[in-house]
């Protein structure tokens, strides 16, 4: 596909035929933002064009916020930020060592920045990409102070039909990660109104 395996961390924070060349985030050395966004569309089309399904999920720390602040009153050494940092460096740390010791063949791991992940890979079927992002939670929730909400969402090959153009993938691209972060917030909005609410949501796009 014409990628570089250049990354600025070890381990990665991109496996097999996603490795792309593109900043990692100096925090959680996770691939940055906007970079990766400007390769997804492509990446996600040359899966499907291939009849191969592409899963992707963005998570988000609970209430990092919070944590921030509680650290910041009960640490007096330090300040909130700091411990902040140093959880969201944990967060990449851990979800760079999850992605090479899990069975992911081809994937790849990104941040908006802060506390969110996302988490792009080929998927087998639905079932199989969710047990990944499964996994990847239990790492995090294992490894960090605060808890991880994950939305999850599978593109079939159909899902190219009607995108004619790049511009078209693209905004279509686009509407996908909108509707995952939307159905994520709800999820966060619903823990801290104390609603029911599921470690992974997953959403059709379709």
């Amino acid at each position: 596909m014409g990628m570089t395996q250049r990354h600025e961390w070890y381990p990665p924070p991109a496996i097999g035929s996603w490795r792309m060349s593109a900043r990692d985030d100096p925090i959680t050395g996770l691939v940055a933002w906007p970079g990766f966004f400007a390769r997804l569309p492509t990446l996600i089309a040359q899966h499907l064009h291939a009849q191969q399904p592409v899963g992707l999920s963005i998570g988000k720390v609970q209430d990092l916020t919070g944590y921030v602040e509680s650290m910041s009153v009960s640490d007096s050494d330090s300040f909130g930020h700091l411990a902040g940092i140093e959880l969201v460096t944990q967060l990449g740390v851990t979800a760079r060592d999850w992605l090479h010791y899990d069975d992911v063949r081809d994937g790849c791991l990104a941040t908006f920045g802060g506390g969110e992940i996302v988490f792009v890979a080929a998927a087998r079927s639905e079932a199989g990409f969710v047990g990944h992002v499964g996994g990847l939670r239990a790492a995090l929730v294992d490894a960090l102070p605060r808890g991880v909400s994950f939305v999850a969402t599978v593109l079939e090959p159909r899902s190219l039909s009607g995108q004619d153009d790049d511009d078209e993938w693209r905004d279509y691209c686009v509407q996908v990660i909108g509707r995952v972060e939307r159905a994520l917030l709800a999820q966060l909005s619903a823990r801290r109104h104390h609603r029911p609410n599921l470690p992974i949501v997953t959403i059709s796009v379709r």
